[in-house]
Formats: structure tokens, C-alpha cells, sequence
């Protein structure tokens, strides 16, 4: 039968011992994969760091993960780069695009600091200007108002594929394509659809997608990373640059012309904790043998059965459409709703947007049905003398 979702939540240690629902923050990583990173780093120390056959294991490491994760994507190994996280991704974007004075960027109302400030610090340093893009509740409406905003100084739109406050899934293939009819660049942030969605850039075709591996993929924190459209790389500038920036490395010597990488992974510079990255093409694999549909039909139903059988006493945040995470609104008078969940073994997360009251569920492939029917439970509670 090969790894299933039974196997999969068996190998995860945490749901043993709580109700967690929080996957949308941080993924809760299988043993498989934390003892696959564990292993590999043991062996990088244990031959000798910086011997040269160690260097030469984790490179054939790292084009591993990278032909999985471009497998999984659907793009070409050579526009994918890995980063420590989705917000060190989004300021090689901010930080390489060559914008004028008076330049626009527009930037979507309930965006992640990740997806904000890169853009509020530009705008606070003169480079650009932000315009805030209100969240239409139909997708029409929010492509109508898209398209009023961008304008003749409207340079990249940046957005989410799934919004981190409610779980609405956006329309990325219609937005990339106004964004490229209008001659506009579109960063569309998939820290939150990777895993949660079966997620073909092919099809999307956006201009730069980050993308997070601790979350949805149940790999290890410090494993993110972004595609770059590969019409789009010389657009980027050349830093961050230093070792693996260049075709070869070689120490001292003087260079008048240096041959620059022509792939996205020239922004991985320097020394990086590369087994970490083995511990995500473990989770890839776990993920590859149990099947991306399967997840997202599983993670759905979780997450329909969660708003169905929902006890009173809390608002759904609706949306169009939802992807695995659910928010409810609870009345103020019940104060710290997460840390009362938490305390009652249900671990949701705080959406501040929404006001003091408001919690989000994230429901990841290693949930079930028990999982929801606790949280009920835990609502239920929390809401019976309000």
C-alpha cells in the first residue's frame, strides 16, 4: 500500500498529545523527515565539514530537492531558488527590481508582514509608492478593482494565492494574466497554497512565486524558496551575490567580467544549513507517495466538516472560496479564545485582523475527523455561557 495518511499521522509526534490545527503557521514535520535532517547533518559532521566530498554530497542533495520541488511546481529546475523563508524570498524581489521615483506597487489589504513591509520600507525610503488593494468578497469584484487600480506607474501587483487570515483562495491564473495583459510584473505569495493546493505555476504563470517548505509540505523551518520566471531573472539585478553566485568560484583571483549563473539559484549565496534541505526532499517524497490529490481532498473534507457541524456561539468568516483554514469571530467578552483553546489542547492561531476575538483552523493532512469533532468540543465550551 505504500505510506498512507494513517502512516503519516502516526509519524508526526505532536497530534499524539494535542488537537494541532495550526499548520498554517508552521507545519508539524513526521519523524521520517526530522530524523532524515538529523542524519544528514551527522554525517556532514562526522566526514569532515569542509571536505571536499562532503561539499560534493550536499550538492547532489540540494539538485535533489530542486528537481522535486520543480517536479511538484511544474517548472524548470533552473528558475527555482531556495531561501530561509518566504520573507528573505520577497526581498530578493524588493530589493533587485529596478524601480524609479514614483513607481506604484500594489499590494493586497490582508497580505502577511512577509508580503507588506518589503514594499512599506521601499515606499518609506522614496523608491516607490503602495497602493492598497481591498479584498472584493466575489472574484469578479476583485478583479474589477484590480484592474481600476493598476495604472501607468503600476510596476508589480503583490498578493497571495491563499489569503493567511481566512483561507480564501484567490484567483492567481486570472490575476498573473491581467498583471501580463497590462504590462505590470505579479508576485503571487504561495506560502499558504503550496500543499494546501495542487499548485501548477505552468498554468498560473506568475512572474515570481515564493513559496514555503515548514508549512503545508511538513518540511523543515528554514526551507522556503521562489520561482522566478525565467524571462524575469535579468530583471532581478545580481544581489545578494558571493559564493555559488557565479559559474566558479575561485578564491582571489581578480575578475573583470564575472560569468554570472543564468539560473535562479545564483541568489543561494554562501554557506547555508543544506541538510536541512534533505529533510525537505524526504517530506516531498512522503507527500509524492501519498499523493497531492489525496492530501487536498482529505484537507477539504476536515475542513467542510469543521464549518458544517460548527456548535453556536462564533461567526464564520465567509469567503468565495476556501481553501483548508476556517476563521471564526468569537465575542470579545471571551478574551484570549487561542490561549483558552490551547489551554483546553486545541491549537489554533490569533488573526488579529479580524479583531481580539478571531481564531484561525488550519486543517493539515495529518488531522481528521476526531481532530475536528474535538474542536467542536472545544468551541462548544468556550462559547456555552455567552
Amino acid at each position: 500500500m505504500g505510506y498512507t495518511l494513517e502512516d503519516l499521522r502516526a509519524d508526526v509526534p505532536v497530534v499524539r498529545r494535542k488537537v494541532y490545527l495550526n499548520t498554517g503557521t508552521m507545519g508539524a514535520a513526521p519523524q521520517t523527515v526530522t530524523v532524515r535532517f538529523f542524519k544528514a547533518y551527522e554525517q556532514w559532521q562526522v566526514e569532515g565539514a569542509g571536505w571536499p566530498q562532503a561539499y560534493e554530497r550536499r550538492r547532489e542533495g540540494m539538485a535533489a530537492v530542486r528537481g522535486a520541488m520543480a517536479l511538484l511546481l511544474g517548472v524548470p529546475q533552473a528558475s527555482v531558488a531556495f531561501a530561509g523563508n518566504v520573507t528573505q524570498a520577497i526581498n530578493w524581489v524588493a530589493q533587485g527590481l529596478r524601480f524609479a521615483a514614483g513607481d506604484e506597487v500594489i499590494v493586497g489589504a490582508e497580505e502577511h508582514p512577509a508580503n507588506r513591509f518589503p514594499w512599506r520600507a521601499l515606499e518609506t525610503m522614496g523608491r516607490i509608492r503602495v497602493i492598497p488593494w481591498r479584498m472584493a468578497p466575489t472574484d469578479e469584484e476583485l478583479l474589477d478593482e484590480l484592474s481600476r487600480l493598476i495604472g501607468p506607474r503600476t510596476r508589480l501587483v503583490a498578493v497571495s494565492h491563499v489569503l493567511q487570515t481566512s483561507g480564501r483562495v484567490l484567483p492567481a491564473a486570472a490575476i498573473a494574466r491581467l498583471c501580463r495583459g497590462r504590462g505590470v510584473l505579479s508576485l503571487i505569495d504561495g506560502a499558504q497554497a503550496l500543499g494546501q493546493l495542487q499548485v501548477d505555476l505552468g498554468a498560473i504563470d506568475p512572474d515570481f512565486y515564493p513559496f514555503s517548505g515548514h508549512k503545508w509540505l511538513l518540511g523543515p523551518v528554514g526551507t522556503s524558496g521562489i520561482y522566478v520566471r525565467p524571462d524575469n531573472l535579468e530583471k532581478l539585478g545580481l544581489l545578494p551575490a558571493g559564493s555559488g553566485s557565479a559559474e566558479q568560484d575561485l578564491a582571489g583571483r581578480e575578475e573583470e567580467d564575472v560569468a554570472w549563473r543564468q539560473e535562479a539559484r545564483r541568489f543561494e549565496v554562501g554557506t547555508a544549513n543544506w541538510p536541512l534541505f534533505e529533510g525537505l526532499e524526504a517530506a516531498l517524497a512522503l507527500r509524492a507517495e501519498i499523493g497531492s490529490m489525496t492530501i487536498e481532498q482529505h484537507q477539504s473534507l476536515l475542513a467542510d466538516a469543521f464549518v458544517d457541524g460548527l456548535p453556536q456561539g462564533s461567526e464564520l468568516v465567509q469567503v468565495q472560496q476556501r481553501a483548508a483554514m476556517c476563521t471564526l469571530r468569537f465575542p470579545e467578552e471571551l478574551g484570549d479564545v487561542v490561549g483558552r483553546l490551547a489551554e483546553g489542547g486545541v491549537i489554533a492561531r490569533a488573526v488579529g485582523e479580524f479583531g481580539p476575538g478571531a481564531a484561525r483552523f488550519s486543517f493539515g493532512p495529518y488531522n481528521n475527523l476526531d481532530d475536528v469533532a474535538a474542536a467542536h468540543r472545544a468551541i462548544a465550551a468556550l462559547t456555552a455561557h455567552v
